[in-house]
């Protein structure tokens, strides 16, 4: 009977009384232990004698990983060449490959190639930066999972939601490396991330206008370069996201038409997003344009946007001298949509503003930016936020 990929998920990690080994196709079979741990294996004889060769860990290896290397298996055995040579190399170098070498493979050949820039800056702060240093010099093979467990539990203590997402990144890593064949296995793979840390909370805080004029004060009269300062206060005003507008060109900048355009190589959605230049923007648009080039939003480099770290510290520093409780830019989104729908502004219209895809036939059918809508929430947006703003100066 063969296997399928609905048995194996019904079966991971669950008490398990059944047959220990269940049979696939040409070899290929999974031994699954009482504790719903799955190991794929290939059973051949070689010189009469019967032989078991692990493939992988599920899920790390999938079914079809599974499938695919049995297939060469297969390839090696009818050639009269003993299937255990396709992991000699792999186990002899796998044998001394630490975290740091499996982080760096799977950046070189994944994180780099496939994935988005912002997606890469994430995994470049979180898991490549800090576990890189994780037990350095020793070979996975050797950390037992008691180890890894202390790791975590000591991450736990530090930032209980970020130790859970660095598992999971960890674990999301080092799959792939199993995957490619790079390691034979990890015992890391082997924790199960709801047992570590806390999962992040959905976000839920909406500003006030006087809470949001308290953080636009505070960002005029920080110390912070000038692009960082109009990059956290034009959030606040546009509801962008963050990459989106930390990442921006002069071209996107039309002050003819009146519209910022965001490319789809900066877009979430992977789709342009066409938001209104509106008139309380302008001068803060215009200083960028004056002091800067063509990157609006620079770091330390002036021909290299801002980092999404350096956009984070400075959040946290104007955060922590405010008394009014825990936020962040992304909330700025979420107010902006609250706030304008208290107005009576059309769902459909600040969805457009997020920078969302409309659901149902609306996605398929209507195309339509509504920019004339989306400018006039931008504006009763604006006018309550700066008049605020001149009542808290006032004061």
């Amino acid at each position: 009977m063969a296997i399928s990929d609905t048995k194996l998920r019904s079966l991971h990690g669950k008490p398990y009384t059944g047959s220990p080994e269940v049979s696939d196709a040409d070899g290929l079979s999974a031994r699954i232990s009482p504790k719903g741990v799955i190991n794929f294996q290939y059973r051949y004889r070689w010189d009469g004698k019967a032989q078991r060769l692990g493939i992988g860990r599920y899920p790390a290896v999938s079914l079809k990983d599974a499938r695919s290397i049995i297939a060469e298996l297969r390839v090696l055995y009818d050639k009269k060449i003993d299937p255990r040579t396709y992991f000699e190399d792999g186990q002899d170098s796998g044998n001394q490959v630490t975290v740091k070498d499996c982080l760096d493979y799977w950046k070189a050949n994944y994180v780099d190639v496939s994935l988005r820039d912002n997606t890469k800056a994430l995994y470049e702060s979180t898991v490549i930066k800090i576990m890189s240093e994780a037990f350095k010099g020793r070979p996975v093979a050797q950390i037992t999972i008691k180890q890894w467990v202390d790791l975590f539990t000591a991450e736990e203590k530090l930032n209980s939601r970020r130790a859970r997402q660095l598992l999971v990144q960890l674990r999301s890593a080092i799959g792939w490396c199993i995957r490619r064949h790079f390691i034979n296995d990890c015992a890391v793979m082997r924790i199960n991330p709801r047992d570590i840390g806390s999962r992040a909370e959905t976000g839920s805080r909406v500003l006030t206008y006087y809470e949001l004029a308290e953080i636009w004060v505070a960002i005029e009269r920080s110390r912070a370069a000038t692009s960082n300062k109009l990059l956290h206060q034009m959030l606040m005003l546009w509801g962008a996201r963050v990459s989106e507008l930390r990442l921006a060109e002069r071209s996107e900048f039309d002050l003819q038409a009146m519209v910022w355009t965001v490319p789809k190589e900066h877009s979430k959605t992977g789709k342009e997003i066409r938001r209104p230049i509106f008139k309380q923007i302008v001068p803060l648009l215009e200083k960028a344009m004056l002091t800067y080039d063509n990157i609006l939003f620079p770091g330390y480099e002036i021909s290299e946007p801002l980092t999404m770290a350096a956009a984070n510290r400075y959040i946290k520093r104007i955060r922590e001298n405010l008394d009014i409780g825990y936020w962040r830019a992304h909330d700025f989104r979420r107010t902006l949509v609250t706030r304008l729908s208290e107005e009576g502004i059309a769902p459909h219209i600040t969805e457009k503003m997020l920078g969302h895809e409309l659901g149902g036939v609306m996605a398929v059918y209507n195309k339509h930016d509504w920019i004339e809508g989306q400018k006039e929430g931008y504006e009763i947006h604006a006018e309550k936020l700066l008049d605020h703003v001149k009542k808290l100066l006032s004061d």
